[in-house]
């Protein structure tokens, strides 16, 4: 059986989305490859795994151990990201031989870079999964502020010419796969790019009815929408704020439920303005994403302005399993933005007069509007987006 090396931060038993995504393809790829996995030790999140988070027995795992960092600190993770990126690197030199693949995600960045070396060098087989383009995403993150800084351009330079080097791209959206052919376009040796989209778990994520999730009758005679995930720097999530305290509309209420660096500035803001019909929640258990997804009339997916083609937010398809409609706020074009366009699942806005507008026109009577968008998701998760789909997908591709 030939060998497959996966080169990855996260994985089991982690349940951040990436580590979720990377065992499921590990778990696949192992009905067809031995698979040896190479990753960081557990450090976000260390709590016990439901039972449909398991880990093959015939896939290998070594952990690097040391550096943890914390996950909010830029200077602490970017000083993980180089130091397991180098720790990876050396235990493949060691260990990986001419004509093996290589399976990297694009998480810790560095690696990208150690792996074009490895391509040269070892004469291997390399395969990137997309999931964030580097260094394009500094920008709308606010770590470098201009493309015309000289560390962009270098970092450019630098990584366009290793994301060149691969045999194959795995691009998660119709966006992301421009944005890699005009990265890679310059260079005489282009890799083949192919896109595989984001799973919906269509198993263990379904529509269950409000009256079992929502007993407050307050709650029931409300429009809830509701951001879960990641309270992180590149959603738009103050820039959200912002519209919502402008909105008189006594339906709506909004529910952001999560973590993340931006939590903090977001609750306090709130407090701040008294916005009454705004509600945090915390974290929650991968075993609990059904009731959760469950608990609202629309669902928002967010990308703030310059985040065309450079991620596409995973959970785009566990909603679409839940049977929720999208509301999306993020660039025209972009995966999400065709995906509701094209299958009516939604809306998808980007102006903020726009977005208000649409808070203001709403009526409880549109929730039956809302029902039959999530009629629509739900049968798009289960046939163009389910797991077993996808997973064979990578079958195919690696």
């Amino acid at each position: 059986m030939n060998k497959v090396w996966i080169a990855t931060e996260l994985f089991y038993p982690e349940e951040t989305s990436t580590s979720f995504i990377l065992t499921k393809i590990a778990n696949k790829l192992s009905e067809k490859y031995n698979v040896k996995v190479v990753c960081g030790d557990p450090v976000y999140d260390q709590r016990k795994n439901s039972e449909s988070f398991t880990l093959s027995p015939n896939v290998f795992v070594h952990r690097i151990k040391g550096f943890k960092g914390d996950k909010n600190s830029l200077i602490s993770r970017s000083m993980r990201f180089v130091f397991l990126s180098l720790s990876i690197f050396l235990y493949l030199w060691k260990n990986v031989r001419k004509g093996e693949k290589i399976f990297i995600v694009t998480n810790p960045a560095p690696l990208i870079l150690l792996a074009s070396i490895l391509k040269k060098f070892k004469k291997i087989e390399l395969i990137i999964l997309v999931h964030d383009v580097f260094p394009e995403n500094t920008i709308p993150a606010g770590i470098i502020k201009s493309q015309k800084s000289l560390v962009y351009k270098i970092l450019k330079m630098i990584f366009d010419k290793a994301y060149s080097t691969a045999d194959k791209l795995i691009a998660l959206g119709r966006d992301m796969q421009n944005v890699l052919e005009n990265k890679t376009s310059k260079y005489n040796h282009k890799p083949q790019i192919e896109i595989i989209e984001n799973w919906g778990e269509v198993g263990s994520i379904y529509p269950i009815s409000q009256d079992r999730t929502n007993t407050d009758f307050s709650i029931k005679n409300k429009i809830i929408f509701q951001f879960a995930g990641n309270l992180g720097r590149v959603q738009g999530l103050m820039e959200l704020l912002e519209i919502i305290k402008e909105s008189k509309n006594e339906y709506l209420e909004f529910h952001f439920i999560g973590e993340g660096a931006l939590k903090k500035e977001l609750v306090d803001f709130a407090n701040l303005h008294s916005l009454s019909n705004v509600v945090f929640g915390g974290a929650y258990k991968r075993e609990d994403q059904n009731t959760v997804l469950n608990s609202n009339d629309i669902a928002i997916v967010t990308l703030s302005q310059g985040m065309f083609g450079l991620g596409v937010p995973s959970k785009t398809y566990n909603i679409l399993a839940a049977g929720k409609p999208i509301l999306y706020i993020g660039d025209k074009n972009s995966e999400v933005d065709l995906l509701i366009k094209d299958h009516k699942i939604g809306y998808s806005l980007r102006k903020k007069d726009d977005i208000l507008e649409f808070f203001n026109s709403l009526e409880i009577n549109d929730k039956e509007i809302l029902r039959e968008m999530g009629l629509r998701a739900r049968q798009l998760a289960e046939t163009v987006y389910s797991e077993s789909y996808i997973l064979n997908r990578y079958i195919e591709e690696i």
